[in-house]
């Protein structure tokens, strides 16, 4: 009898650690890995983790975040380091999903984990999974950014209705390599424009001779990477030292497709939305980690919605008088990043 008795005991003991610790596991925060491919503070960058926390909505999350910082570390052997030290966290913090955004966290980090049972969701993506090589990955889904170029192209002629001749500049990050090819077809639904030149440029001094021979080329620029000149030395150029001699040297209207660069200086765009591309990303997690959805059960698509967006400093600059119909539907930046006063 007292036999049974504790056996009882030990088995209702047994039992209540089982309970209690289910209970504790069910109630423990879901990790979240967040591997930038650029840094922090940036809008774009900001943007998209801000627009992920709000479409996964009410979750009890714990967030780490790495930075590759890619504007900083350009070779090809240190971003596979970034990659690898990104990994490293996942493989020891073991997250319940990663987050990735943009192209050089999905070919350097995701790539990595093919086999593996850890979901993945991306936004900021210029790749397809095709060109990235992850075309059928069961562990695996996201958001494509795509550029509005017809549109942003259709916004700068309703400022300068002679813009025609066309050029096209960038550095030769392998990401807006597909962009320059969307461009190429974009073209087609542009009647009366003509792109004259395509650039893609490795040095400083070749990116401004480029943007100066503009002026007797081409009516405007489009600039894509603006983040891999080297100077002599073999130096990267600060992004923003880019943009304001570019400002300060050129007299020719430009579009862009990013928000921060309408605060740099660049005339006018339709932009595309890096909290809508969080948005998305995020909605795609929440159905992964919510609603037991399998990743490679949602679709890889783009965001549609992309935001006019005008720089009246850089109007003025250029003796463009901009409608008041056109300031009404856009996101109106007043003056230059570099003017502001630090807070």
């Amino acid at each position: 009898m007292f036999g049974r008795l504790k056996d009882l005991i030990r088995a209702t003991l047994l039992l209540t650690v089982l309970v209690a610790q289910s209970v504790s596991a069910q109630t423990q925060p879901l990790r979240i890995f967040h591997v930038m491919s650029f840094d922090s503070p940036w809008r774009w960058t900001d943007g998209q983790f801000a627009g992920f926390k709000e479409g996964l909505g009410v979750v009890d999350a714990e967030y780490k975040v790495f930075q590759m910082d890619i504007k900083r570390y350009t070779s090809s052997e240190d971003k596979a380091e970034r990659g690898r030290l990104a990994r490293d966290i996942i493989d020891t913090w073991k997250p319940d999903l990663v987050y990735l955004s943009d192209d050089a966290a999905i070919e350097h980090v995701a790539t990595h984990y093919g086999t593996s049972p850890l979901p993945f969701v991306f936004s900021g993506a210029n790749k397809t999974l095709e060109e990235h090589a992850l075309s059928g990955r069961s562990n695996l889904t996201g958001v494509l950014e795509r550029e509005h170029f017809v549109e942003s192209i259709r916004l700068l002629r309703n400022m300068v209705p002679g813009v025609k001749r066309i050029a096209v500049i960038s550095d030769p990050a392998p990401h807006f390599k597909p962009v320059i090819d969307r461009i190429h077809a974009g073209m087609a639904k542009l009647e009366g424009v003509e792109l004259v030149r395509v650039d893609v440029l490795e040095r400083y001094s070749e990116f401004q001779a480029r943007v100066k021979a503009y002026e007797q080329e081409a009516d405007a620029v489009v600039y894509l990477g603006i983040f891999n000149f080297k100077d002599d030395q073999g130096q990267p150029v600060p992004y923003e030292v880019v943009q304001r001699w570019v400002v300060e040297n050129s007299r020719l209207p430009e579009v862009s497709f990013w928000i921060d660069r309408i605060h740099f200086g660049v005339l006018g765009s339709v932009t595309v939305s890096e909290r809508e591309q969080g948005i998305a990303a995020g909605k795609l997690a929440r159905a992964i980690l919510v609603d037991g959805v399998k990743p490679a059960a949602l679709p890889v698509e783009p965001t549609v919605k992309g935001r006019p967006a005008i720089n009246l400093a850089r109007a003025r600059g250029l003796g463009i008088t901009v409608q008041s119909s056109e300031l009404l539907s856009a996101e109106v930046v007043t003056d230059f990043q570099w003017t502001r006063t630090p807070k």
